[in-house]
């Protein structure tokens, strides 16, 4: 409710301050002294309209593709409390996290590593490997340092990742290094029972199975070395094969999941996905889906039989990532109770 009370602050000041006798007042505070009853009922108009055009916005995306038909599957099940949010980089972007890639990108230029090399592991989906070519080329303890300035600190939080607490009160999963997804969850009074680092991440049946509320990060955070999986080095330590990761994933993958801010371009959680659905079969391993930006150019077909091997289906938007995504959630939630 925060999230959506400071939203509504920006829009009352949108218009600048009001200054008597030389002293400059914000429109919110003075409506909030002068006036509670005002202040509360101008809130509720607000909120009301702010739902109904998020609702439109919703309808206007769901009217693309085969959205309609998909969505509504996905809102049955969200019914039932069996959804499991996957929250990639995109998430804590607007609170000036950068995206994993981006970061990269920003390191090799502090390095003399060919950047065709490093474009080419890059497009392979190899971001552990990527990042190893960067570690190594640093000196020690240089490319962690690098990692824990970009991600290890506590941003202002911003966005539509504050209205998740409200809307998935049990598990989510993450690849985010940051601390975006606790430090909402505690604002909201929704505080995680326990994480699960890396590897760890086998356990969240057990936990979910006595009812606590879980953060799962699979990559672990960025200013602790405790089951971080920053480079090739580190994955191989904690994954000796790809049966160990597939446990780890087969484990947090047992209910739907619905990526929000994920690319979902070749990396190992889709590549993951796609060998356990070829050893179970389609109809063996739940659905899961994602609120995917369709960018222009791109080939759609391609893309969802890409993530149709591992049994992702997505539900395609083509405007902005936050507004489209807080317009979904919006449509999700419409009439449930949970």
């Amino acid at each position: 409710m925060e999230y959506l009370i400071s939203q509504f602050h920006e829009s009352l000041n949108e218009e600048g301050g009001v200054y008597i006798a030389g002293y400059s007042f914000t429109r919110d505070n003075i409506l909030k002294e002068l006036e509670k009853s005002g202040y509360q009922e101008a809130f509720n108009d607000w909120l009301q309209q702010r739902q109904a055009e998020s609702l439109a916005r919703a309808e206007d995306i769901l009217a693309l593709f085969d959205n309609q038909r998909r969505f509504q599957k996905l809102k049955e099940i969200y019914a039932r409390g069996a959804i499991i949010p996957f929250v990639g980089a995109g998430m804590s972007m607007p609170s000036d996290y950068p995206g994993w890639t981006k970061f990269l990108y920003q390191v090799l230029d502090e390095t003399k590593v060919s950047k065709a090399d490093f474009d080419e592991v890059i497009a392979k989906g190899q971001y552990e490997e990527a990042a190893q070519m960067l570690s190594d080329t640093l000196p020690a303890g240089c490319f962690l340092e690098y990692v824990e300035n970009a991600f290890g600190a506590n941003q202002e939080i911003c966005g539509v990742v504050q209205r998740l607490p409200l809307i998935f009160k049990q598990a989510v999963v993450t690849t985010n290094f940051d601390n975006v997804l606790t430090l909402c969850y505690e604002n909201a009074n929704f505080s995680f029972d326990e994480e699960l680092l890396g590897p760890v991440a086998e356990e969240l049946p057990r936990a979910l199975g006595e009812n606590k509320r879980v953060l799962v990060k699979l990559h672990g955070k960025a200013n602790s070395s405790r089951n971080r999986i920053l480079t090739k080095d580190e994955y191989d330590k904690h994954y000796q094969d790809e049966q160990a990761l597939e446990s780890v994933i087969e484990a947090i993958s047992n209910r739907t999941l619905l990526f929000l801010g994920c690319s979902l371009t070749v990396d190992r959680t889709v590549q993951c996905l796609a060998r356990i659905v070829a050893r179970r079969g389609h109809e063996h391993v739940p659905r899961h889906y994602a609120f995917l930006k369709l960018n222009e150019g791109e080939d759609r077909l391609a893309r969802r039989d890409q993530l149709a091997a591992a049994n992702i289906y997505p539900i395609w938007y083509t405007d902005d990532h936050d507004e489209s995504i807080e317009a979904l959630l919006e449509k999700l939630t419409e009439g449930v109770n949970q």
